[in-house]
């Protein structure tokens, strides 16, 4: 039941940093003063994702420590 947990844990902030991210494209793009047709999520801005990278790591650590919470305790 811990595996569960920690796995969930990690995919809720591993999706609540995702939608940040895509938050934050979504309002440069709203800020932008020629105005925006639509908006592409910018993977080559480094810098934006360079703030989000520690969350994404830590959502990634959980997930991958519950799936091997749950593999240990199945044997």
């Amino acid at each position: 039941m811990i595996a569960f947990f920690v796995f969930l844990l990690g995919a809720l902030l591993f999706g609540a940093t995702f939608s940040a991210w895509v938050w934050l494209n979504g309002f440069g793009c709203g800020m932008n003063t020629t105005g925006c047709n639509g908006f592409s999520l910018n993977w080559s801005d480094w810098e934006a994702l360079s703030l989000f990278r520690p969350t994404f790591g830590l959502g990634a650590g959980f997930m991958i420590w519950g799936i091997c919470l749950w593999i240990w305790r199945a044997r």
